[in-house]
């Protein structure tokens, strides 16, 4: 048998430990240092993925502010760059648990992340409470990001 296990490159430890202290406390500047400026981010509630540092700092910082208790349980590694994060946490009363799939450049820097939660209850409420809140300035913000388009 095999051993399929990797180790993750020094760089990108320390953006995980710094992202356990960073997201429950939707400590921005923070978060914002740990992601790469074209950083791609793949929600669990919309069909394309959102580009970009600003606007996934967006959803970044309000799902902290929607989600109680966020707790990481472990990590496995895909390879020195690549990470899944298990997670639990609690919307309202619902409990909710949940996988961060990251990426990382040479750099250790986030540079696409892929979100994944369960039960689908818990996760349309989550949808329900970012959506409402992120809505007019995602709008904002694709605007901004292609002028052309208008």
């Amino acid at each position: 048998m095999s051993d399929d296990t990797y180790a993750l490159a020094a760089a990108s430890q320390q953006t995980i430990a710094a992202w356990h202290r960073a997201l429950p406390a939707a400590d921005v500047p923070a978060l914002t240092a740990l992601l790469t400026e074209d950083v791609t981010f793949f929600s669990p509630t919309v069909q394309s993925p959102i580009r970009g540092r600003e606007a996934t700092l967006l959803v970044l910082r309000t799902v902290a502010e929607v989600l109680q208790n966020i707790r990481y349980r472990r990590i496995l590694a895909g390879g020195p760059c690549e990470a899944a994060l298990e997670f639990s946490a609690e919307i309202g009363k619902l409990p909710l648990n949940g996988i961060n799939l990251m990426r990382f450049d040479a750099d250790g820097r986030i540079r696409e992340f892929e979100v994944m939660m369960r039960p689908l209850r818990s996760l349309s409420a989550v949808a329900d409470a970012v959506g409402n809140r992120v809505a007019p300035r995602m709008l904002e913000l694709k605007l901004k990001a292609s002028p052309g388009n208008v």
